[in-house]
């Protein structure tokens, strides 16, 4: 397990006084969820939010959909109108156009790479604020709550939280007499690629996905398998050291070899059979679950000289330009979301992790991963994982360039120190801003 090295004046993960578990007894119950502050009911008409999603179609969107209408239709209070976007990216562009035009939603849901630039900004709300002894803070799974800390602060919820997972074909790999081990560690699957290829009639063993479709979020624990990093806590960029150029040159052996693909849609790959596994989200079994004519297996990612794996997904934020009772409106459908019962509901039907420890453990959760074992590994994963890099969260697109740092390497064949050295080039010159406006912003 890579160990957790945040520190108390890191870059990201500085969370003080509200980490989970300060002192907050008790399950929030369902009445308490819909229990509206007297500012709301004061104001004699029903409180709308507009909300910003990524989640407009498929399982996710069908999913969330069914949160909001059964939320507004709980109360007569509060009304959630939601309009989806295209990505979370497409949310984050739309807000920074937005915050100059005044044209902003009252909440949105922030990818884990998107919610520090809006801290940073102070666009976004501490929910502190907002949160009560009947939130019950303690019972969300810790490391997806602190997530959101920076300063004392707590600036989102976690709602549809996720790791990368590898997903792969069952019948094609038991078809070349091999089991899932194959894909334990890099090095084995270099090994054993070719008779995986051979015995199951793919054209590749695994496909690695492009930039735009976070590549570097799904690689981030490739490179802590091979003890590298994308950088420390300082912003310091580390790409170039030895971890980050062995894990690009392992992955890129992968390809040249024959033994992986690069391409720009793995999860179609996958599930028309081109390729026999891939990375896919947590988020997205629902919907693979929904599309795939064949049995297929998730399992955690694979090692090499550890285990790495990182946290993703996406939390609830409120945005501060909106007035009180708006705010205190959004923190309710919030809480709502985020509650025992919804969370479970949520976690059963688009494969996103359970965020509260009570529905976790709860029987209704544990039967069904009994019944659906697929959608129990990112929870057993979660107990070795760690948040994304500081570059990832902190510099703006730095996800991005690190993605297009991959390409360089899996798509062009460019050997990984040099692609690495031009992204941490590009890297530092862009990280240069953050540091400044974190001084201006905590004078630290």
């Amino acid at each position: 397990m890579r160990q957790n090295r945040m520190s108390r004046r890191s870059l990201i993960g500085q969370g003080t006084g509200m980490a989970a578990g300060a002192g907050l007894v008790g399950l929030a119950k369902p009445s308490a969820v819909f229990a509206v502050p007297a500012v709301i009911q004061d104001g004699g008409s029903r409180v709308q939010v507009q909300y910003w999603t990524s989640f407009g179609s498929g399982v996710n969107g069908d999913a969330q959909n069914k949160l909001i209408a059964d939320f507004n239709a709980s109360q007569a209070d509060i009304e959630v109108v939601a309009t989806p976007q295209e990505s979370y990216e497409a949310i984050a562009q739309g807000l920074i156009t937005g915050l100059q035009t005044g044209d902003v939603p009252d909440m949105v849901l922030f990818s884990e790479a998107w919610w520090f630039r809006f801290y940073l900004a102070n666009a976004i709300v501490d929910l502190n604020t907002f949160i009560t002894e009947e939130t019950n803070a303690a019972d969300y799974v810790p490391i997806l709550f602190n997530e959101y800390q920076r300063n004392g602060g707590q600036y989102a919820i976690p709602f549809a939280r996720s790791t990368p997972l590898l997903y792969y074909n069952t019948g094609m790999v038991e078809a070349a007499g091999l089991t899932g081990e194959v894909y334990a560690k890099w090095s084995s699957l270099q090994e054993a690629g070719q008779d995986l290829i051979d015995g199951s009639g793919a054209e590749r063993a695994f496909a690695f996905g492009s930039a735009a479709g976070y590549g570097s979020w799904f690689l981030q624990g490739t490179v802590w398998g091979f003890n590298g990093a994308y950088s420390d806590d300082e912003l310091n960029i580390l790409l170039t050291e030895e971890g980050a150029v062995e894990a690009g040159e392992a992955m890129r052996n992968l390809v040249q070899s024959g033994v992986a693909s690069a391409v720009a849609d793995p999860n179609q790959d996958f599930l028309n059979g081109t390729t026999v596994a891939t990375f896919a989200s947590t988020g997205g079994l629902g919907n693979l679950t929904a599309t795939a004519e064949f049995p297929f297996t998730t399992a955690f990612l694979p090692a090499e000289y550890t285990f790495g794996c990182c946290t993703g997904g996406s939390g609830l934020a409120l945005l501060n330009t909106s007035p009180e009772e708006v705010q205190q409106a959004g923190f309710k459908f919030i809480e709502y979301c985020t509650s025992t019962e919804v969370t479970t509901y949520w976690a059963q039907t688009t494969g996103y992790m359970p965020v509260r420890i009570s529905a976790r453990d709860s029987e209704s959760m544990q039967a069904f991963f009994a019944e659906n074992p697929n959608s129990k590994t990112a929870v057993d994963q979660l107990e070795q994982v760690d948040q994304v890099d500081a570059v990832m969260v902190a510099v703006p697109n730095g996800a991005q360039y690190i993605g297009q740092g991959w390409e360089q390497i899996l798509v062009n064949n460019v050997p990984a120190a040099d692609a690495w050295a031009e992204t941490t080039e590009i890297l530092n010159t862009e990280k240069e801003p953050v540091l400044a406006q974190i001084q201006e912003v905590e004078g630290e």
